[in-house]
């Protein structure tokens, strides 16, 4: 039966391309890789009849790998580096072109253990994250690297080491180093480190990767809730804090989440959800003239610089907004349903919690929200507080309200 091996040939040296990778494609139909890496292939494969072709769009290869395999011809696909590592590897277990064909990989030689190797690092403590053709907040790396002794970076053209050194500086982290790499095992491979100062002006060729020490690394804790005596108030309608806390349960929030607050109120949960993101961004959305001025100030009280304050209708400015992690809908001016629409258009799944309390509410969430998750929690709570009448005590019960939690 003919198969496809998938080869690493390394970072691209012809003396990193190992024995058996070069025994594999000379044996093969085809061999089909990187136009720039083609020449050194057929270089070093020169007791052959293997046919080299270069690789062009991810479909159409896959579909000229899919009709070689037909006519019984064994193909090598040689990747750069190692196919393990953020490579075409998952890309093609994951097409359902690939259903039936047997596959064989053969590991390489990455350039992150080339940048490991040049600076006397091991891996085994490390967390690896790829900036390259991934949507990355600046956050999340920052959030990485302050909870991590070592984090090795895939670089791109645009997010290079100097990009990374710049977030280090945005977020505090100047005590940190940063180690870099460029064009690894060619002529002019280039080496350098330094604090993320020295290297944030740095220019680097696009074939780069970094590596990100942290001499004290920390767990990210989130704060403690606030009371609802903490916040500036007016007659602006706030959630009260015992619902709060079931809110923010429900939701989850992630050091570098990005936050929806949509009918923002008095900004409690925004300033809230900020405080638990650090390393996100909340963006609280409100209609009111006069409650989008509290939660500014309560935005400087409490110095959520990751909260940005929205002035508008929800349904239209949600649709300005960077795709969220999380999204609580407090109030949507009767416009849950284009609401959802624009959540659900994004290429992700969406939590979205939602809090009513009026019968027409709860009705409109529970029937919206059915049409994307129908297995949809919700939770009804009922606080009661308690005061004095003379000698004795009574339980004052407020409103009860509803909390919709469902994934969009």
């Amino acid at each position: 039966m003919s198969k496809l091996t998938i080869i690493g040939i390394g970072p691209g040296s012809p003396g990193y391309v190992m024995p058996a990778a070069r025994s594999c494609m000379e044996a093969s139909h085809t061999v089909i890789a990187a136009r720039r890496t083609l020449p050194m292939l057929q270089s070093i494969c020169q007791e052959t009849e293997a046919v080299f072709c270069p690789m062009g769009k991810i479909k159409d290869t896959f579909a000229r790998i899919d009709d070689l395999l037909k006519k019984d011809c064994d193909v090598a696909l040689a990747v750069s580096g190692d196919p393990l590592m953020y490579s075409l590897y998952k890309t093609i277990l994951n097409d359902p072109v690939s259903d039936g064909w047997k596959i064989e990989v053969l590991p390489g030689i990455g350039s992150l253990q080339m940048l490991g190797a040049a600076f006397g690092e091991t891996m085994e403590d490390a967390c690896i994250v790829s900036v390259h053709g991934r949507s990355r907040t600046p956050g999340s790396i920052a959030l990485t690297v302050t909870e991590s002794p070592k984090v090795f970076f895939l670089c791109s053209k645009e997010q290079d080491p100097s990009w990374l050194a710049r977030i280090m500086l945005d977020f505090g982290l100047g005590h940190v180093t940063v180690y870099a790499g460029a064009n690894l095992s060619y002529e002019d491979q280039l080496l350098v480190s330094g604090s993320p100062g020295e290297m944030a002006d740095r220019e680097f060729p696009s074939l780069s990767v970094a590596m990100i020490k942290n001499p004290a690394p920390r767990t990210v804790m989130r704060p403690c809730f606030l009371c609802d005596e903490d916040f500036e108030r007016d007659k602006t309608p706030m959630t009260k804090e015992e619902i709060r806390v079931l809110i923010l349960h429900k939701m989850q929030i992630h050091p570098d989440d990005i936050i929806w607050d949509v009918g923002a109120g008095t900004g409690s949960v925004s300033i809230e959800c900020a405080r638990q993101a650090p390393f996100g961004q909340v963006h609280a959305v409100e209609r009111s003239q006069a409650a989008v001025s509290l939660i500014q100030r309560n935005k400087e009280k409490f110095g959520t610089d990751n909260l940005q304050i929205i002035q508008g209708d929800a349904a239209e400015e949600v649709a300005k907004l960077p795709a969220p992690d999380k999204v609580f809908i407090g109030g949507s001016g009767g416009k849950l349903a284009q609401i959802m629409q624009v959540i659900a258009a994004f290429d992700k799944k969406v939590q979205v919690t939602v809090s009513a309390v009026t019968l027409e509410t709860i009705a409109e969430a529970g029937q919206i929200l059915a049409l994307y998750d129908p297995d949809y929690d919700v939770i009804q709570a009922t606080i009661g507080r308690g005061r004095q009448i003379g000698s004795y005590h009574i339980v004052d019960t407020n409103n009860p309200v509803m909390i919709f939690t469902a994934y969009v």
